[in-house]
């Protein structure tokens, strides 16, 4: 992920250092960035959506936002009663419960963008110190288009709850608590949107601002979703033992779906001759339901051969089809060279599998040597945004 930051991070940098040079070559690859992030749609509708010349800008937000994850898990476990001279045994249903999710987050960020791009950080403030939460994001945002780029690393403790058995058997256990170490989710989002209706629509006028809506639009949207994310903690944790060692859960994810847009105008005015005197309020309203076509999820159990030696165990699951959501909704108020902004957003996505578990018991054909899984990761947000342009 570390390598992803710093990827991201020169793919933006890197056309935004050579600005000064593309004057010199004018057919030059840097010019034709240039012209790609900066150079007004030639499908829009003029009367319907106004572009103003490509500009620096810097915005600063507040946001209020929570993220976070649950996962259950059950098998099926044998306990041997070492009391009983026989050597009895039963089988009994395990279960646990983990959630990786504490209050809501007050969170500072800051945006830097040209035209049609943006680089953006965010960064948690307050709470307690078993706690961290820090997001990048890239995004290109044009009036009919749009990828959205973001990564989410945020550590705190685990909750988790257990319990093998029922009151009567032998083996009963329950147990909860938090694990001594915090837990870590990292998450990578890559969102793209596609607009039907590129003529009287801008997807980018509430959540961009670079260019602004003069009259109500709407349109569908066509949108696909990667999303890759794991879940880890501690692997000497009691967490960890209680569950064969393992102590990490990936999951990868491909989503495609349809949903519609939609920005409501109540007031516009047009700027003058000297491009003073612009002011615009629109609303928007984004609902995107998606089918999660590809849905793959591993654990990693560290284990102990008979040996004695300890390795690793991998396990890689497909999982089913699940459907997702995406909602989004944002106002935005323009006037000449600044705007102040309002948004909020939901999604989420889930998976469900099985994970073997190596060394179990020697019997490979075994049913009961499986641990079940499911899991859901969930985020919301709203945020406060200024942003000035140069």
């Amino acid at each position: 992920m570390l390598n992803l930051r710093k990827t991201l991070t020169l793919f933006v940098l890197l056309p935004v250092c050579c600005f000064p040079a593309y004057s010199q070559r004018s057919d030059s690859f840097w010019r034709k960035m240039v012209n790609l992030i900066s150079a007004p749609s030639m499908e829009l509708d003029t009367s319907a959506v106004y572009q103003p010349a490509a500009r620096w800008s810097v915005a600063v937000s507040g946001e209020l936002h929570q993220a976070g994850t649950s996962m259950e898990n059950m098998l099926d476990y044998v306990y041997t009663n070492d009391e009983d001279a026989d050597g009895g045994s039963e089988l009994l249903d395990a279960s646990s419960s983990i959630r990786l999710m504490g209050g809501v987050d007050k969170v500072i960020g800051l945006q830097v963008g040209y035209g049609n791009l943006s680089l953006g950080w965010n960064h948690i403030v307050g709470g307690d110190r078993a706690s961290t939460n820090t997001s990048f994001s890239f995004d290109y945002l044009a009036p009919g288009y749009a990828l959205q780029l973001q990564y989410f690393d945020f550590r705190r403790p685990i909750d988790y709850e257990m319990k093998i058995g029922l009151g009567h058997d032998w083996g009963y256990m329950e147990d909860s608590g938090k694990t001594e170490k915090p837990g870590r989710m990292t998450t990578f989002i890559a969102d793209a949107f596609y607009a039907f209706n590129r003529r009287t629509f801008a997807y980018s006028a509430v959540y961009k601002g670079n260019v602004v809506q003069r009259r109500s639009a709407g349109t569908w949207l066509f949108g696909v979703k990667y999303l890759q994310g794991l879940v880890e903690y501690d692997p000497d944790d009691s967490l960890s033992d209680l569950w064969f060692g393992m102590y990490r859960q990936d999951t990868r994810q491909v989503s495609f779906g349809g949903g519609f847009s939609y920005n409501l105008v109540p007031f516009h005015r047009q700027p003058g001759a000297d491009g003073k005197g612009l002011r615009n309020l629109t609303i928007n309203l984004t609902a995107i339901p998606m089918v999660t076509l590809f849905n793959q999820f591993s654990s990693t159990m560290r284990r102990e051969s008979e040996e004695g030696n300890p390795f690793l165990a991998k396990n890689v699951i497909n999982g089913k089809l699940h459907v997702n959501y995406v909602f989004k909704a944002g106002a935005i108020y323009s006037w000449d060279r600044f705007f102040i902004g309002v948004s909020g957003s939901y999604d989420s996505y889930q998976y469900k599998g099985s994970t073997h578990i190596p060394e179990y018991f020697s019997d490979e054909s075994a049913d009961f040597d499986k641990i079940y899984s499911s899991g859901r990761f969930s985020r919301w947000s709203a945020s406060l945004k200024l942003c000035v342009k140069f």
